[in-house]
């Protein structure tokens, strides 16, 4: 199996100037509000539960709802049964794919689920243990391919985050999505782009195109007088900020 690669950019400075500069502000984004899952009652670290045993439960609700459970790094010898490969089934998607920001490289599978618009907004809103908003297939995925020792249930949500989303934005030759994130204090830009394997392809081929495209793509922001990041995710900082809002006093 040869997995897509999604190359991630986050940026630093000015995020207002720095998508003027994209022209993002020629066009209209798509909004939406995402809520993290962790535990009730956090750890005793202050750190957040799931995500440092590398699950992300992610729920968005805007025009479209859709929840997700994400493993983000994992192995491929986690990934068993009917988890070892990609599939779309009715109620769930699943997908295999390879994260790359900088130089790191991880691999992702997640269980995404679709729901009707506003449902998830209004679960939140009801104060429901984020466990029973799971399908039986997310269940499933998270009894099969979480480690030992992991527990996965009394969750609630935390957020909102503001999401603004702008697809397939011109940048130097590609085309990237674009997507901001206020929350927390917190104001993030992220770039993405996806290298789709092609028919007749190694995974040599996926990664040397993936490797160009990454460069190409640095490159033309650098060309747009942007600063580019490093260190955390977007999603990692902001559920360590959601995290430590949480705590007393």
């Amino acid at each position: 199996m040869i997995t897509p690669i999604e190359i991630k950019v986050n940026l630093d400075g000015d995020v207002a100037g720095a998508l003027h500069r994209l022209r993002c502000t020629d066009t209209a984004a798509a909004y939406r509000d995402i809520w993290f899952a962790e535990p009730v009652h956090p750890g005793p670290t202050g750190a957040p539960t799931l995500l440092s045993s590398r699950i992300v439960i992610r729920l968005r609700s805007g025009d479209e709802d859709d929840l997700t459970v994400k493993l983000r790094p994992c192995l491929s010898s986690q990934l068993t049964g009917r988890w070892a490969a990609p599939f779309t089934e009715p109620g769930i998607g699943y997908r295999i794919e390879s994260d790359w920001s900088g130089e790191r490289r991880m691999l992702s599978a997640s269980a995404i689920s679709l729901r009707s618009p506003g449902s998830l907004r209004a679960a939140v809103a009801r104060g429901v243990d984020v466990t029973d908003t799971l399908n039986s297939a997310q269940r499933q995925f998270l009894v099969s391919c979480t480690p030992p020792g992991v527990a996965v249930d009394h969750l609630c949500a935390m957020g909102p985050v503001t999401s603004a989303r702008w697809s397939g934005v011109a940048v130097g030759n590609l085309r990237a999505d674009i997507e901001r994130w206020t929350a927390a204090g917190l104001d993030l830009v992220e770039l993405s782009l996806k290298v789709a394997p092609r028919q007749g392809d190694s995974p040599v081929d996926v990664h040397l195109r993936a490797l160009e495209a990454q460069r190409a793509l640095e490159a033309a922001l650098r060309r747009l007088g942007l600063m580019i990041a490093t260190g955390d995710t977007k999603t990692e900082q902001v559920l360590t900020a959601l995290t430590a809002a949480r705590r007393p006093g």
